[in-house]
């Protein structure tokens, strides 16, 4: 069995992404952030309390193609891309007033 994907080093570049954003960017908002092993180069950023932060996120990490999800009450944004060769998935959380609200403003300023 090759237990290679279950090692700390497996999951470095995520480590190290996160720490070149806190060096580039120590004001980002805090958020809750996973590395998972078994999906071991992927870095997972949730965010809650405002979509502004989120938005704060999204803007630093330079990602794209949202998605809003909704499963039962919940409702939250998605999006995911490569971040200096790292797998990101930054997910924010909302009501679905809320992310109504922050996609109808994203979509006004591109307009």
């Amino acid at each position: 069995m090759n237990t290679s994907s279950q090692t700390l080093r497996a999951q470095s570049s995520p480590v190290l992404l996160l720490a070149q954003l806190l060096a580039d960017n120590p004001e980002l908002p805090s958020v809750t952030y996973h590395i998972d092993y078994i999906v071991p180069g992927e870095l997972q950023i949730s965010v809650h309390n405002g979509l502004a932060r989120f938005e704060t996120w999204r803007v630093v990490l330079g990602l794209s193609d949202l998605e809003v999800r909704t499963f039962g009450q919940s409702t939250w944004v998605d999006v995911a891309g490569v971040v200096r060769d790292v797998k990101v998935r930054l997910t924010g959380h909302g009501t679905a007033a809320e992310v109504a609200a922050y996609v109808a403003g994203l979509s006004a300023v591109a307009a």
